[in-house]
């Protein structure tokens, strides 16, 4: 392949701001090609245009050459294929996976033959045993892995030339992270497909990568291959006391969803102005335990009480003042088609505020949240991750709640977003007198912020205590795995 990325002159802008200044890039062999830079910086828009997609972010490009996988861009498409960056939310939620791929065809394979086809895409990307009943089952009963896995099995299912994987693991565990990566590897070897991964983690892209990009300060420049890990520096651990108010009670809680035992016998206290982390790999049960004190899920064994109150008994206005939730799904929690000052207003209206009063509000958060004046006149899918995760946030902090529970509200920003975010909320516990929840993959995030932690497995808390003595020595086998990348 002579030209499998020739770009010359490439700019793209965004009502006249540029973001990407006369690019020049070319790679001559199907590769793995890596693109690194910080949230905002115009990575995810450069893969963007790659795929003639940049006119739904209101962009526009101007270039000399643009060559991908030796035809024109505007010829390129049907030889191209997309993995985002959010595999629950890039899901249909009302069709089945045996749906998604039947919708997905687009080489005509004959009926007849097409379920056998997906069923060995299933098998590729490791559902051997499963293929079939996986094919029956709708996005909601997948865990983020897998979810990811079916995306990647769709993006693969045309014989593309090229894969765009868009922050393919950011949303996942250190083990899940490496399955998927793993399974890209031997897919871009056994098919002969070349990938440009779009991620914010250098280590990731370094490991990965044959050839790897930055985008800095409007440019896209090659670098260096060796890149030195940022350490993860350890917050030393506050000292507990006993006598607090305590906030939520959640005695011998077991759930079970179509005879499955999701959660059992979990036993957990919070106290007011804690920061207790959850901890747990994909699929550990985690988000089943977040649902279930949001009242999502309510059909529980157990007891969960607020301020000393059965959760049960609140009414919804009531219970979003004492409990916020930050999600973390970035674009799938706010309404693409309103722009983020209307989507506060309407949260006002149903808290009750006046319009002065949300006003004053919603500037003093921008103040503390480091959000500009202009984000609150832009659609979601205008600003940047870091900018979005902000503006839930400050969503959440509207309530004026006295829990706040955080549900892996980094996992999907660049190391140095990340930063700025976790510190944000750091001073925002501290200065609210805020009691924090924080769920996470990540010990390293968990380590920023909170006091103490609970590792969680197969549904069930398998240790607890604070993070420096469970770190120096952990007892199960899935708690060394959570903190090997930790303490590398």
């Amino acid at each position: 392949m002579k030209n499998f990325l020739k770009i010359e002159k490439l700019s793209l802008a965004i009502s006249g701001k540029i973001i990407l200044d006369e690019i020049d890039l070319q790679i001559n062999s199907i590769s793995k090609v890596g693109i690194i830079g910080k949230s905002g910086s115009g990575k995810s828009l450069f893969a963007y245009s790659i795929l003639n997609f940049e006119s739904e972010y209101d962009a526009r490009k101007t270039f000399k050459t643009f060559k991908v996988c030796d035809l024109d861009v505007d010829d390129a498409k049907q030889n191209l294929s997309y993995i985002p960056q959010e595999p629950l939310s890039s899901l249909n939620p009302l069709l089945t996976i045996e749906k998604h791929f039947k919708i997905n065809e687009k080489l005509q394979v004959p009926n007849k033959l097409l379920n056998s086809k997906i069923i060995d895409l299933l098998n590729e990307v490791g559902f051997q045993q499963d293929a079939k009943l996986i094919m029956n089952l709708y996005p909601h009963e997948l865990s983020g892995g897998m979810a990811q896995r079916i995306l990647i099995a769709l993006s693969i299912q045309n014989n593309p030339k090229l894969i765009i994987a868009d922050e393919a693991t950011s949303s996942l565990d250190i083990l899940n992270e490496n399955k998927i990566l793993n399974l890209l590897d031997n897919i871009q070897k056994n098919r002969d497909i070349g990938i440009i991964l779009i991620t914010h983690d250098e280590n990731i892209a370094n490991n990965f990568c044959d050839i790897l990009f930055e985008v800095n300060n409007q440019k896209i420049l090659p670098i260096k291959q060796t890149i030195t890990s940022r350490e993860i520096d350890l917050y030393s651990n506050k000292s507990l006391t006993n006598c607090k108010e305590v906030v939520a009670d959640i005695d011998s809680l077991s759930l079970t969803i179509d005879n499955k035992k999701i959660l059992e016998n979990i036993c957990l206290k919070i106290k007011k102005k804690d920061s207790i982390g959850l901890v747990g790999l994909s699929g550990a049960g985690k988000s089943s335990l977040v649902k279930v004190i949001i009242k999502e899920y309510r059909e529980f064994e157990g007891k969960i009480e607020v301020f000393g109150k059965d959760i049960n008994n609140y009414n919804y206005h009531d219970y979003a003042k004492k409990v916020q939730h930050v999600y973390q799904d970035l674009l799938g929690s706010l309404n693409p088609k309103r722009r983020i000052r209307k989507n506060l207003d309407d949260i006002g209206d149903l808290i009750g505020l006046e319009r002065d009063t949300l006003n004053f509000k919603v500037k003093d958060l921008c103040k503390r949240l480091s959000i500009e004046h202009s984000v609150l006149d832009s659609l979601p899918g205008q600003i940047s991750g870091g900018q979005r995760q902000r503006v839930l946030i400050m969503q959440a902090l509207l309530w004026s709640p006295q829990l706040l529970i955080l549900d892996e509200p980094v996992s999907s920003l660049d190391p140095y977003i990340q930063d700025e975010i976790v510190q944000i909320l750091v001073n925002l516990r501290d200065e609210l007198d805020l009691t924090v929840l924080a769920i996470s993959h990540d010990i390293g995030f968990i380590s920023k912020i909170c006091d103490s932690v609970h590792i969680i497995s197969e549904g069930k808390i398998i240790e607890s205590g604070s993070l420096k003595d469970i770190v120096k020595s952990p007892n199960h086998n899935d708690t060394k795995s959570l903190i090997s990348n930790f303490n590398r």
